[in-house]
C-alpha cells in the first residue's frame, strides 16, 4: 500500500525550488539610513566613545559599525528620514492616526533619536487630519464667562427647544422661555414644523402678551434663526424703526438645566404612556416655578409675585387685610434687591468650579483656528451628508475680530 503522506514529506528540494516557496518584504531604505547613521560626524564620535569606554555611555552598544540604545536603532536628531518616519507611523493605514503615545511606541520599538518625544508630541499634535477628525482631549479652552445680572424681571430671556419628544396630541417638541433674573419660565407646546416665524407668533401669544417685548435673548440656536426671530418679532409689533440684533456667541446654561429637571419630570410621570406628556406640561411648568432654587435663596414665583405660592393646605381663612398686602409689598421690594446678590454669589461659585476643568485660550486677530460645528444647528459653513462620520473641526479661518473675552468673528467662506 503506498503512503503518499510519508512520501510527500519525504521528498527533497534543490535551493532553487526552496527559493520558489519562500518570499518576504523588505524595506528598500533602510541602506539609506544605516548610510545616514554611518556618515553622521557626531553619531561616529559617540561609536568611539562607546568601543573604547563601554561603561561611558549606559544603554548604547555597537553593532556592525552601527549604534543601537536599548537595542533600538540611533538616529541623528537632523535626519532627512525622520519626518518620513513619523509620517509612516503615524498618518499611514497601519499608523492609524493614533495618538502621542501610541505612534512614540510604535516608532520607539525600532528607532531612537535626541528628543524623539518632542519630535512625535509635534507631529501629532500639527496634523491636520487629527484635528480635523479627532474628538477633543484637552479640557475646555476659554474660562467661563458669566452673563451680566439683570435688573429687571421678563427682560432678559433665555430660550431653547426641547425636541424628539413621541407625539402626543399632534405636539411633538416644547419651547422653554426663562427669566435670568427670577428663573421663572414658561413650558409653551410645538407642532413640526416649526420656523422662525411660527415661534415668534407664538412667542407674542404667550410670552409678550404677559411680560412685553424683551431686552435680549439667550439661545444656543443657529444665529440665522435668531435673527430671523427677531425680524418676525419687530414685524409683529409693527415697527418702523431699523433694528439691529447684535449676536454674541454666550450661554449662561440656564435653559440646559431646566430641559433636564423637566425631561426629568416627564419621565416620572409618562414613561409608562409617553404619548400623554403633554398633559403633564402645565403642572410641570407650575411645579418647577414653585420650587426652591438655591441660586436665588428662594421660589422663581415668590421673585414675581412677591408671595409664596398658593399651598393646597390652607390652615386660616379671609386672610386678605390690607396691612397683610403692605407688608407683602414692602417685602417684595427688599427681596429684589437681596436677589441680585444671591445670583452674583452664585455666578461666582459656578464659574470657580467650571473653570478648574477648563484652560485659559486665547487668539489673537490675524491668527488662523479650527472651527468645531455643533450637530444639526450650524449649517453655515458646511452641509454635513452624515453626521456620525463628519468632520468634527472645519478650517482652519482666520480670525478677524474679538467680540469678547472668549468670543471672535472668523472669516468664513461665501
Amino acid at each position: 500500500m503506498e503512503n503518499k503522506a510519508a512520501d510527500a514529506l519525504s521528498r527533497c528540494y534543490d535551493d532553487a525550488d526552496l527559493g520558489t516557496l519562500i518570499s518576504y518584504p523588505q524595506w528598500t531604505d533602510s541602506k539609506k539610513l544605516l548610510d545616514e547613521v554611518i556618515d553622521d560626524p557626531k553619531i561616529q564620535d559617540i561609536i568611539q566613545t562607546v568601543l573604547s569606554t563601554p561603561d561611558s555611555k549606559p544603554g548604547y552598544s555597537v553593532k556592525q559599525g552601527v549604534m543601537f540604545y536599548h537595542g533600538r536603532l540611533v538616529l541623528s536628531p537632523k535626519s532627512p528620514s525622520i519626518p518620513l518616519m513619523l509620517e509612516e507611523f503615524h498618518c499611514t493605514l497601519t499608523g492609524g492616526h493614533s495618538g502621542f503615545l501610541r505612534t512614540y511606541r510604535k516608532l520607539a520599538d525600532n528607532l531612537y533619536w535626541r528628543g524623539m518625544q518632542k519630535s512625535v508630541r509635534d507631529f501629532v499634535r500639527a496634523c491636520d487630519v487629527c484635528q480635523r477628525q479627532k474628538y477633543a482631549a484637552t479640557t475646555l479652552g476659554g474660562f467661563l464667562q458669566p452673563l451680566p445680572i439683570p435688573n429687571g424681571i421678563w427682560e432678559d430671556l433665555s430660550l431653547d427647544f426641547i425636541a424628539g419628544l413621541p407625539k402626543s396630541k399632534g405636539y411633538e417638541a416644547i419651547l422653554v422661555v426663562v427669566d435670568r433674573l427670577s428663573k421663572y419660565n414658561h413650558f409653551i407646546l410645538l407642532k413640526h414644523p416649526y420656523t422662525a416665524k411660527s415661534i415668534a407668533e407664538l412667542f407674542v401669544k404667550e410670552i409678550v402678551r404677559l411680560h412685553g417685548i424683551p431686552k435680549s435673548l439667550i439661545s444656543d440656536r443657529d444665529p440665522l434663526f435668531v435673527s430671523h426671530f427677531w425680524l418676525e418679532l419687530f414685524k409683529l409689533q409693527g415697527t418702523k424703526l431699523q433694528m439691529s440684533y447684535a449676536y454674541h456667541p454666550e450661554t449662561d446654561g440656564q435653559t440646559e438645566v431646566i430641559n433636564r429637571c423637566l425631561e426629568s419630570y416627564l419621565r416620572c410621570f409618562a414613561s409608562d404612556q409617553p404619548k400623554t406628556w403633554s398633559n403633564w406640561l402645565s403642572w410641570a411648568e407650575f411645579w418647577y416655578n414653585t420650587t426652591y432654587h438655591v441660586s436665588i435663596g428662594k421660589t422663581p414665583f415668590e421673585v414675581v409675585y412677591g408671595r409664596h405660592p398658593p399651598s393646597i393646605l390652607r390652615f386660616l381663612s379671609n386672610e386678605t387685610k390690607v396691612a397683610a398686602v403692605a407688608l407683602e409689598l414692602s417685602e417684595r421690594d427688599e427681596a429684589l434687591k437681596q436677589l441680585t446678590s444671591y445670583l452674583q454669589r452664585a455666578q461666582e461659585q459656578m464659574a470657580s468650579y467650571a473653570n478648574k476643568k477648563r484652560r485659559d485660550v486665547r487668539f489673537q486677530v490675524g491668527e488662523w483656528v479650527f472651527l468645531k460645528l455643533r450637530p444639526h444647528r450650524q449649517h453655515l459653513v458646511v452641509k454635513r451628508i452624515n453626521q456620525k462620520l463628519a468632520a468634527r473641526f472645519y478650517g482652519p479661518f482666520k480670525v478677524v475680530a474679538k467680540v469678547g473675552d472668549v468670543a471672535y468673528r472668523l472669516q468664513l467662506p461665501d
